[in-house]
């Protein structure tokens, strides 16, 4: 029995081995047209597709950052606008209340003066008053002191008095 190289290999001749790899080639080369171009297309546009979404994510990103470091600058902005209008309101309120004090003062003074000038001038009813009293009662006790002490002979002397005066 003679072996052949060819038959050696496998148990194939040598057409059987070129024939498979024939069909290998054709198979590989197929299977390279039909599956591996699509798939790796198909990786290529998905691999730009999440490249493009990395792109927009990071710009938008960039974007919400700056829009939250311009938020934080108008808050910060609006927070002195908002010390700003606290302190005029304060100075404001100080103001008005100090000027509603200083009326209030004045008011006070002008009752003061008037209740001064209507208890001066209640004062002054009243001395008037006890000095008309006082002279009506003074009268009165002088007339009962001359009733009592004049006597016949005072009388007369006050009568030739009288008559005198009416001569003159």
């Amino acid at each position: 029995m003679t072996f052949l190289v060819s038959d050696a290999i496998l148990g194939l001749s040598l057409t059987k081995f070129l024939l498979h790899l024939l069909n290998f080639a054709i198979l590989f080369t197929c299977l390279w047209l039909i599956l591996y171009k699509p798939v790796m297309k198909f990786i290529r546009a998905r691999q730009e597709r999440i490249d493009n979404q990395k792109k927009e994510a990071e710009e938008n990103l960039k974007a919400s950052e700056e829009a939250r470091l311009a938020s934080e600058e108008r808050l910060r902005t609006i927070d002195e606008e908002i010390a700003e209008k606290k302190a005029m309101a304060n100075r404001t309120l100080e103001e008005e209340c100090d000027r509603k004090v200083k009326a209030a003062e004045e008011r006070a003074e002008e009752i003061l003066r008037h209740a001064e000038a209507e208890a001066a001038s209640e004062r002054e009813k009243a001395v008037a008053g006890a000095k008309k009293e006082i002279k009506d009662i003074a009268v009165t006790l002088a007339e009962r002191v001359i009733e009592r002490e004049i006597d016949d002979v005072d009388d007369r002397l006050i009568d030739d008095a009288l008559e005198e005066w009416r001569h003159e």
